[in-house]
């Protein structure tokens, strides 16, 4: 009896023993089981799943299925945008617009004989809803004055908007024909302004297939044309798209809106944000009573229609931006792919690359391969996600959270930046009444058939877990796919080992 009792005792301890020195990622805990029903689940069939979970500061994997699976990431890619952005150039940094003037001003004729010239510095945020700073037209207003300070009342030229700071092809070559006109498809531009982004405005019928009529767009962009077949539904969201590509005036409108609506609201990229910016100078220095000879224009315009390139001029206000720390919240609280491509090529100025989206890309990977990072399989062909041409895999977005959480002086900013489980950005919807509601910070992504998460969350067993999840091409809907990762979320708040 005494024998059998001792066996049973070293049986007990072996198998103690085994469950402490077994990695966690293989034991049988909540998330592993709930990994398990994921993978087999009907509705993942066909997907493409990756999950990682690591303790960041005991580099324990908590969990895996495929970490080294290269998937495409959609909107988490901002976060290794904004994190590159962040270490190059500081919470503080500030991106600048210069108004600069050609000729010498006569103070006792008052007349400038050349050119007023808005000179981009690659700021994402003039005119931009997002900051209080920037809204309502406050920059234009500031020109303006800035202009009469100069004690000139004509100018012999005109407004010219230059720029050059970035390159001329605004998209990256990996969006589709589907996202480029419309708003989340405003690209890169040297010289932004409100977003880069107008409304159309329509009338809908009470029947459905009524056509739905354009009303009105705003801001009002001359020569701008729309080829409408928009319908009415019954349904309740904006399911049109805008088609149309940079420099283009002519805009193709397809698909439906709500029955019975006034003034429906649906947004588009615009042609040329530089020749906006430049427009509305002109607008208001006329509204001042500022004579101007010229009409307003862009560098690019000038060049192509064979006149002398305007190079520079005497630089006489300066606009900055606000922080980076405050544009980078933005950019990943609300998932702007507009500040994310201005993130993605001012990395790319600092690293010594062309200002384009390729070879900013490029730089931004050696960065991260030069700090560590396994990079391989990994592709960047934005800085948004919004191409369906890049790839990353979970273990390198951990590798990147773990790198900001240990190595980064800017830390905070980074993780501030995050959406908050249950109560901001994307995340506000989600998590309600779980235990991960005010706990987790994480970026979401989402494009057609991918939805991803990663991010931070401190388990209830203490541990500050690094977590990246992805599915591609998954076979039920887009919320369905979010909810079974929410799951995944959820159990690693719960965590409790």
């Amino acid at each position: 009896m005494r024998r059998s009792i001792f066996i049973l005792c070293l049986v007990f301890v072996a198998v103690s023993s085994f469950a402490q020195f077994r990695p966690l990622e293989k034991r049988n805990h909540n998330v592993n089981r709930l990994l398990k029903q994921i993978v087999v689940s009907a509705d993942f069939k066909t997907a493409g799943f990756a999950f990682y979970a690591v303790d960041i500061h005991s580099g324990e994997p908590i969990a895996a299925i495929n970490p080294d699976m290269a998937l495409r990431p959609a909107s988490t890619q901002k976060l290794l945008t904004t994190a590159t952005v962040l270490e190059l150039l500081g919470p503080e940094h500030q991106f600048e617009t210069f108004l600069e003037y050609t000729g010498k001003t006569d103070i006792t004729d008052h007349i400038l004989p050349g050119y007023i010239i808005i000179k981009g510095g690659g700021d994402p945020t003039l005119g931009s809803k997002y900051f209080n700073s920037t809204g309502e037209n406050q920059f234009l207003h500031a020109w303006a004055n800035a202009i009469k300070d100069l004690g000139i009342d004509s100018i012999t030229g005109g407004v010219i908007a230059d720029a050059r700071i970035f390159s001329r092809d605004m998209v990256p070559p990996g969006w589709s024909w589907q996202n480029m006109g419309n708003y989340y498809g405003a690209g890169a531009c040297g010289l932004a302004v409100y977003d880069n982004y107008y409304s159309i405005y329509f009338n809908t019928g009470d029947k459905t297939g009524d056509t739905a009529e354009i009303v009105n767009h705003f801001p009002h962009i001359p020569g701008l044309t729309f080829d409408n077949a928009v319908t009415a539904d019954s349904i309740s969201f904006d399911d049109a798209y805008i088609f149309g590509t940079p420099y283009s005036y002519e805009r193709y409108i397809r698909g439906q809106l709500p029955l019975n609506e006034h003034g429906f609201e649906v947004k588009g990229s615009m042609p040329d944000p530089a020749l906006v910016a430049a427009r509305h100078l002109d607008s208001i220095l006329r509204e001042e009573k500022i004579g101007i000879q010229k009409p307003a224009s862009t560098v690019r315009l000038l060049q192509k229609q064979g006149g002398a390139a305007i190079l520079s001029g005497k630089v006489f206000y300066t606009t900055r931006s606000p922080g980076l720390a405050d544009i980078i919240t933005q950019t990943n609280t609300h998932s702007i792919n507009l500040f994310a491509e201005h993130c993605l090529i001012h990395s790319g100025i600092k690293l010594g690359a062309a200002p384009e989206t390729g070879s900013s890309a490029d730089s931004v990977l050696n960065f991260w391969t030069h700090r560590g990072m396994d990079t391989q399989g990994m592709s960047l062909a934005d800085g948004s996600g919004l191409s369906q041409y890049n790839a990353i895999t979970p273990r390198q977005m951990v590798y990147l959270l773990t790198y900001m959480k240990l190595h980064s002086n800017y830390f905070d900013d980074f993780y501030n930046s995050m959406a908050i489980a249950g109560e901001t950005g994307t995340l506000k919807n989600m998590f309600r009444g779980s235990i991960a509601e005010g706990k987790l910070r994480a970026k979401s992504g989402t494009i057609s058939r991918v939805k991803a998460y990663t991010g931070y969350v401190t388990s209830e067993s203490g541990r500050d877990i690094a977590f990246s999840m992805v599915v591609n091409n998954f076979s039920n809907s887009s919320l369905q796919a979010s909810a079974k990762l929410e799951q995944l979320m959820i159990a690693l708040a719960e965590f409790n080992r």
